[in-house]
């Protein structure tokens, strides 16, 4: 790493990276919209199931992030160290995703359409993990210019979303088309379809994004050898450059005791990152519930389910256009204004939807919800690779995959929250499966004539309001504490190169000495 200006990233490559970014994102979209009313309402599961396979998702997750994050940073194949995992995932999130809506092969049975659910969807999220860990460590890989992260971050989530936009439309047609007589039918195609994308665009990615080669990240050819680590992790959550700062061990950096307890002790001493964590746990959980609960607001509230495409198309619109806007507000006011005026203003739109039934006025809501979301996924990606360079001055080592482990954790986290809390208060308040797809009788007596009683649709208007709308305040008090700054980055790029060059000056000096032995 240099202190002089680095070079722009070749447009090739924050393309292909936005490639990558839409098979994260075409899953989350579909699963996002689809998955929770695709269990309640055509496969049949209850409501306590359907929370049941979250949370048993989300426990598996707290593993499997976290532990593909570091088996990947210590990958080493003549591929590089991510895009093996790339192919990993290219080849398994399209079939995991394809079971996940379709029919259970064991029938009506309860307990089989449990396990049959719970393991496409912890396939699927095997599979996303693999490939959103290897994308998102080369964003840091790829530049260390502050400003110019924050581009190509940019870069991933428009043609992310773009690519996952596509996706979700033609998801959503398909399911359309076939929800009054075959609505399985609609589903198993659908998933076939997304399936087959994000199987092109994985396999794109990984013939053509470029990675540096494996022999880049040896250890010794990246950190330093001076000792006393535990002088320059005592400061590590002061978030300071002091001389002590500057001081490394041995042991942390040439490899020894670096197990999995030791990797994850080092990260949780990173307290830039444990905001950053906090701060991506609640806007996409807020974003997740929303999602979760739109087409059953559609179908209850307004009594139309085919609304969700337009709002769809409306809310995706308006993020996409909205995307140079919010870059401009991040460089010229800062990362943490632009998060904090997106979301407030994600708060107030969504507060609208726990009140509104008209849908001229619906219309215009989610014109300002689709104006503001992508804020919460634009400033916490271009956060990530600063928190990385931070970990990397304190411990010496470029650890990208596990960060991005956490990183993918939570996201993973946030679905769980999502779905599991919103199909938990459903049960609670009574909800029932629609008659026509699962041959439920309702109880006409408890039910409005919508087909829910109104507890239910009470619930229902909360989840994609007031509840979002408080996660979204929480995330905008968090970023307010986020303490990496632009100077402060530029000062911690100065100092990782003086600590290489230091590094190299020893090597070389080594290097004399041992041929003059010889000698």
């Amino acid at each position: 790493m240099s202190t002089q200006q680095q070079p722009k990233v070749p447009r090739t490559q924050k393309i292909l990276l936005g490639l990558g970014e839409s098979v994260l994102v075409t899953n989350t979209m579909c699963t996002g919209f689809f998955l929770n009313a695709y269990l309640l309402e055509t496969a049949c599961l209850t409501a306590g199931d359907v929370a049941t396979i979250q949370i048993v998702q989300g426990c598996f997750d707290l593993l499997n992030d976290p532990l593909i994050g570091m088996l990947s940073d210590n990958t080493k194949t003549r591929f590089g160290r991510r895009r093996p995992w790339m192919a990993f995932g290219t080849v398994l999130l399209p079939f995991a995703f394809f079971f996940l809506f379709s029919p259970s092969p064991f029938g009506s049975s309860e307990s089989g359409k449990l396990f049959f659910y719970m393991a496409s969807f912890c396939g699927c999220s095997i599979g996303v993990t693999c490939f959103n860990i290897s994308v998102a460590s080369l964003v840091p890989e790829l530049t260390d210019d502050y400003d110019e992260r924050t581009s190509l971050s940019s870069y991933r989530l428009a043609i992310g979303n773009a690519v996952g936009f596509c996706g979700l439309m033609a998801m959503s047609n398909i399911v359309t088309h076939y929800e009054g007589d075959a609505p399985q039918t609609g589903f198993k195609l659908g998933g076939l379809v997304v399936g087959i994308m994000i199987a092109v665009f994985g396999s794109i990615t990984f013939f053509f994004i470029k990675e540096k080669p494996s022999s880049y990240w040896k250890k010794e050819d990246v950190v330093g050898r001076n000792p006393s680590f535990q002088e320059r992790t005592s400061s590590y959550g002061q978030m300071t450059l002091s001389d002590s700062g500057r001081r490394r061990s041995s042991v942390a950096l040439t490899g020894e005791n670096t197990t999995f307890i030791h990797e994850i002790k080092l990260v949780f001493k990173n307290r830039a990152f444990l905001w950053l964590l906090l701060i991506w746990l609640c806007g996409p959980s807020a974003v997740f519930i929303l999602q979760s609960s739109l087409v059953l607001y559609c179908k209850y509230v307004f009594h139309d389910a085919a609304l969700i495409t337009p709002i769809i198309i409306l809310v995706q619109g308006m993020a996409f256009l909205s995307l140079p806007f919010w870059l401009h507000i991040s460089k010229t006011r800062g990362k943490r204004m632009a998060y904090n005026i997106g979301a407030i203003g994600l708060a107030g739109f969504t507060t609208c939807l726990t009140f509104n039934s008209n849908r001229i006025l619906g219309y215009f809501i989610a014109a300002g919800v689709g104006f503001c979301l992508i804020v919460v996924y634009l400033i916490p990606y271009s956060m990530l690779p600063d928190c990385v360079e931070l970990d990397e001055h304190m411990t010496g080592r470029r650890r990208e995959g596990i960060y991005v482990g956490f990183f993918g954790f939570l996201m993973k986290i946030s679905v769980t929250l999502a779905i599991g809390g919103s199909n938990l208060l459903l049960k609670s308040t009574g909800y029932e499966a629609p008659k026509e797809s699962c041959g439920v009788s309702l109880d006409m007596a408890s039910s409005s004539d919508s087909g829910q009683n109104e507890a239910t649709i009470a619930v229902i208007r909360m989840l994609v309001g007031i509840v979002p709308a408080c996660f979204f305040v929480i995330a905008a008090l968090c970023v307010s504490q986020y303490p990496i700054t632009k100077e402060f980055h530029e000062n911690l790029v100065k100092e990782i190169a003086k600590d290489k060059e230091k590094a190299e000056r020893e090597r070389q000096g080594d290097g004399v000495r041992g041929s003059g032995s010889m000698l």
